[in-house]
């Protein structure tokens, strides 16, 4: 089954950058799906119980889980959703739903977003930590909310589908809550966490690695920070962040890119040289796998809503 990319367009308003919609979903024995919209941005789907087709974003998108379970395929692995997840979907995200057994049907909302939010947020946190522990991980994050937490945050998006807020309110109070879903999923989570989490030698060595004068000279100096063999820092990686080093140094590298570009003017290849990322076309690939969009087309929408903030 090919996959497709879902266009941003044909989501989310222009005017807005967001946008909530609630899906109930039933499965069916056959191969056919049809879907009945209803008032409200409501959509009640009737799905083959040999699942989705499997899809890309240009957007971000949150599953948030209301009632039952479902099989979120994605990546080429499978997560078991249960009510009250919520699930941090990244554009790069290859994923479909299939039926979680002995489970016919569950409802669910999907919060979808323009990528330039990520700077609003990292302009008001004043610090992009988020957005690393956003990107980390092969499969994307998982957290599970209390049901009353969900039930608050569930009626406060469906709020937003009333027609008494214009498109500038909408907007504010989309990125309220987005700013409070990933402070509190990705900063108040990793405070809290378990410090075995990670080898403190590889968490130190991470918070090392984020800082420029690190991840821009990239796997030689991550060596000779480590003092491990480039075998042992490979097998370490892979099986605590399910990524390889050189993986890490490249998001790290990109995250720096998106600020550059979102803050300044500086030319698109000065960026990629200064962040020792020899082809400009390597670099449009790495920026495009993990922002779903070009170099030039972040800068773009990144300066558009810096005016409209």
């Amino acid at each position: 089954m090919d996959t497709i990319t879902l266009e941003l367009d044909n989501f989310i308003s222009p005017a807005i950058g967001a946008a909530v919609s609630f899906h109930s979903i039933s499965w069916n024995a056959g191969e056919k799906q049809s879907s009945i919209p209803s008032g409200g941005n409501l959509h009640y789907h009737s799905l083959p119980s040999g699942g989705t087709v499997e899809h890309t974003h240009e957007f971000g998108e949150l599953i948030l889980m209301l009632t039952g379970a479902i099989i979120h395929r994605v990546n080429g692995e499978r997560q078991l959703l249960h009510a009250n997840d919520v699930v941090f979907v990244r554009p790069s995200d290859r994923h479909g739903f299939l039926p979680a057994p002995g489970c016919p049907s569950c409802e669910l909302l999907l919060l979808s977003f323009h990528l330039e939010f990520f700077v609003t947020i990292s302009q008001y946190l004043e610090n992009d930590e988020f957005l690393h522990r956003y990107t980390e991980g092969v499969l994307p994050a998982v957290f599970h909310l209390s049901e009353q937490q969900m039930n608050e945050l569930s009626l406060a998006l469906l709020e937003l589908n009333e027609r008494r807020y214009s498109p500038v309110q909408l907007k504010i109070r989309f990125k309220v809550l987005l700013v409070n879903l990933f402070t509190r999923c990705f900063l108040q989570a990793a405070e809290g966490a378990p410090a075995e989490a990670l080898p403190d030698w590889l968490r130190q060595l991470c918070d090392r690695m984020r800082k420029p004068e690190n991840f821009i000279p990239g796997l030689k100096r991550m060596q000779q920070l480590s003092g491990y063999t480039p075998e042992h820092l490979c097998k370490m990686f892979r099986r605590h962040l399910g990524k390889s080093p050189t993986e890490y140094i490249n998001e790290l590298r990109i995250n720096h890119a998106a600020r550059l570009l979102a803050d300044g003017n500086q030319a698109i290849a000065e960026i990629a040289y200064e962040l020792n990322i020899q082809s400009l076309s390597r670099f449009y690939h790495l920026f495009r796998a993990q922002y779903a969009c070009t170099p030039v087309e972040y800068r773009r929408r990144a300066q558009a809503a810096r005016r409209l903030l």
